[in-house]
């Protein structure tokens, strides 16, 4: 039986092992973090990953996990709302976008592969150190407190994140794409009118761009956007009322009134990248270790899940035909041929939103200019529609990825 080491269990990690235990092939995964819960974690799922959770046989998970369905799109431009897009209904009985608590989707999914004997998982175990031969790394070297431990491994596959350690140590760089913003998260309890539906809302002004959404723990979940290298400079801001001032007069006052239960700031540095080289012998980078994304449509969870697809269809035929192992250097190379037209395209996609954000907002005249068409356009139907097929690449991918194995 092949052993495969998979290092993060985040989305792309948790999603491989349980793809390719389920499939015969025996898997280690290691995480550094004792267990899954966090403050700020992606739980926005598009179509694209619901109908990736879907096919890998978790179309029901949202029954077992805390989640909520996505009903619509709002924006506010000055305090007025300037356009209200409803999801499609037609999709609503298919792959309608969630906000899920990624920490129960991560515990369900490592849950089921805990199910198999051909499993194992380490939690609170830190990668130091790849093993390596002439042949390539042929496993890891860990650390849990005092104790070090080696896994051996015929792939170590590196899920490990933005910041992923293995990628370093593996001497693979990331080429990074210029980004202009930063986001600074934060939460707050959210009133009982925004309760019964869910929409992702835009508040925008000249000095004040930010959006929120009810999450799963019916809590306002709050991204404010802020120049590249200024967060630190914002940190002392009194921040219910630089939300009030933007948001729907109907909110203003339970801003207030939820003053002192305001979470946050919590800085997230965005970065966005693409490794020109996902690989070496021996081992396979993948998810935000391959490709950190920009946060807009939460596409670092649906990437990832769909990453997943593709490993599982690469991998489980070399592994089930016991395929010699001078084969999985190029079986590797073909999962990044597969994986980037999407990848890049996708990635594009994002920058264009964060560039015209930059253009709107770079001074008084160009963001009139952005609030005249807002106001006036904004209301028809025909630009509602428009603004939905614009979106379809971040919502439903851009290629088809389908599970084959």
């Amino acid at each position: 039986m092949s052993h495969v080491v998979v290092v993060g269990a985040g989305p792309a990690g948790a999603a491989i092992a349980l793809l390719l235990v389920q499939r015969g092939v025996r898997v280690t995964l290691i995480d550094q973090e004792a267990t899954f819960d966090r403050v700020f974690r992606g739980e926005g799922l598009m179509p694209s990953g619901v109908e990736a959770l879907d096919q890998m046989g978790l179309g029901s998970c949202f029954e077992q996990i805390p989640s909520r369905k996505l009903d619509g799109w709002d924006f506010y431009v000055d305090q007025q709302r300037c356009m209200q897009v409803q999801e499609p209904q037609a999709e609503l009985a298919a792959f309608t976008p969630r906000i899920v608590s990624q920490s129960a989707l991560l515990e369900l999914i490592v849950g089921q592969a805990r199910q198999q004997t051909n499993f194992e998982f380490w939690p609170g175990w830190q990668v130091r150190e790849l093993l390596q031969t002439n042949a390539g790394v042929c496993g890891v070297r860990a650390i849990h407190q005092d104790e070090i431990r080696e896994f051996s491994a015929d792939l170590v596959i590196a899920a490990d994140g933005r910041y992923s350690r293995l990628r370093k140590l593996a001497g693979l760089s990331l080429q990074e794409a210029q980004t202009q913003f930063d986001v600074l998260w934060f939460k707050l309890p959210a009133p009982p009118v925004l309760l019964q539906e869910t929409f992702f809302t835009a508040c925008l002004q000249w000095e004040r761009q930010f959006a929120f959404y009810v999450s799963w723990d019916k809590q306002l979940q709050i991204g404010w956007i802020v120049e590249k290298g200024q967060a630190k400079n914002l940190r002392d801001r009194d921040w219910i009322e630089e939300f009030v001032q933007a948001v729907p007069a109907s909110l203003a006052e339970h801003f207030r009134q939820q003053r002192h239960q305001l979470k946050g700031p919590i800085f997230l540095d965005v970065v966005v990248g693409l490794c020109p080289q996902w690989s070496i012998p021996g081992l396979l980078l993948v998810g935000d270790a391959a490709h950190p994304m920009a946060p807009n449509r939460a596409q670092g969870i649906n990437m990832a899940l769909r990453d997943a697809i593709v490993v599982a269809n690469h991998l489980v035929p070399l592994f089930q035909a016991a395929g010699p192992s001078t084969q999985l250097n190029a079986v590797l190379q073909g999962i990044q041929a597969e994986r980037l037209p999407e990848i890049r395209a996708v990635q594009k996609l994002q920058l264009a939103e964060w560039k015209r954000i930059a253009y709107f907002f770079g001074n008084r005249f160009t963001y009139r200019q952005f609030k005249l068409l807002a106001r006036g356009l904004g209301r028809l139907q025909f630009t509602q529609n428009r603004w939905l097929e614009h979106q379809h690449g971040l919502r439903h991918g851009v290629l088809p990825v389908k599970l084959n194995v």
